[in-house]
């Protein structure tokens, strides 16, 4: 049971965040806290975690975007959502809320970026579709096993739910990237797990994927111990990080407990072998993967002439 917590917001709408691989566009996230209730999110590690079960929806977020478009002396090319959560949430508060938001950026030529792991309501689907040229979606899906998904990711949409949006958005014109994140060592790491997976992004038309393995934090280490009934299989996962040294990452200038850039590597160059033999094109995501590179493309790739924009004047 989700339990809706509504706030004004105290800070301003559209934010840089801290993760390189979003610093060329705003930000927002319309919650704190997501029903999705991934037992790995990073977002558990967050000062701001509202606490398990709770969602801080914040209500006045879009009549603040407009005051603060107004002031602005050039619009945004795109903005991204979310950094920390989800927009397509099972809430109809918060779906309501998105499909409002990205309506009235699309209604003023602002592209949007976003990645999720939700259903996207029929109506959002189509309005997406419309503007096809302005939209760049990342799905995420770790796993082609819903028993998999199921467990840690257990409010989120099934995996034939997320190919089909997939599927459905490459067919209707929409950049769409597969994100691979987090990769779970001695659980969707296997070469089945591997194979299954990238066959059915491959079918959906998608033609890039963005992967990353699985960090712990202390919250996420916690979360792993209390959701995961299997005691074997979580054993299993906190062995690949024992005697692992923390890496400073750019994300909210933190740190976190990766496995070590050998395992992380061989994982890497696994899905690459198989991406490679499918046509598909990989990325390592740098932002936490700092002693190897790389850029997952989280907020997609804008013209060069949406960049430069001149000043501009919203009427209401």
């Amino acid at each position: 049971m989700v339990n809706i917590i509504w706030a004004e917001r105290k800070s301003s709408i559209l934010s840089t965040s801290s993760l390189a691989c979003l610093s060329s566009i705003p930000s927002i996230n319309l919650t704190s806290g997501c029903a999705h209730d991934c037992i790995y999110c990073y977002a558990r590690g967050y000062s701001s975690f509202p606490g398990e079960n709770n969602v801080v929806i914040y209500r006045d977020t879009l009549e603040k975007l407009k005051k603060e478009l107004l002031h602005k002396r050039s619009k945004p090319r795109a903005v991204y959502f979310s950094p920390s959560t989800d927009v397509f949430q099972p809430i109809p508060e918060v779906l309501e809320l998105t499909h409002s938001i990205f309506e009235f950026l699309l209604s003023k030529d602002i592209g949007l970026a976003f990645l999720t792991k939700g259903r996207i309501p029929d109506k959002t689907m189509s309005l997406l579709l419309i503007h096809s040229d302005k939209v760049r979606a990342q799905i995420g899906i770790n796993t082609h096993d819903d028993n998999i998904r199921c467990l840690f990711e257990p409010n989120a949409a099934g995996v034939d739910i997320r190919i089909n949006q997939m599927t459905e958005m490459v067919d209707g014109g929409i950049n769409v990237e597969a994100r691979v994140i987090p990769v779970l060592p001695g659980v969707t790491d296997n070469p089945d797990s591997i194979s299954s997976l990238l066959h059915a992004i491959v079918d959906s038309g998608v033609k890039k994927v963005a992967i990353s393995t699985l960090f712990l934090r202390p919250a996420i280490t916690a979360s792993l111990r209390c959701h995961v009934p299997d005691k074997a299989m979580l054993n299993n996962i906190l062995s690949f990080y024992r005697d692992e040294k923390r890496v400073s990452v750019r994300a909210c200038h933190s740190s976190i407990i990766p496995l070590s850039q050998q395992k992380r590597e061989r994982i890497y160059a696994h899905f690459t072998q198989v991406a490679n033999k499918l046509g598909l094109k990989v990325s390592i995501c740098g932002c936490m993967n700092p002693d190897i590179g790389g850029v997952c493309n989280i907020a997609g790739k804008w013209p060069i002439n949406e960049i430069q924009q001149s000043l501009f004047a919203i009427k209401e």
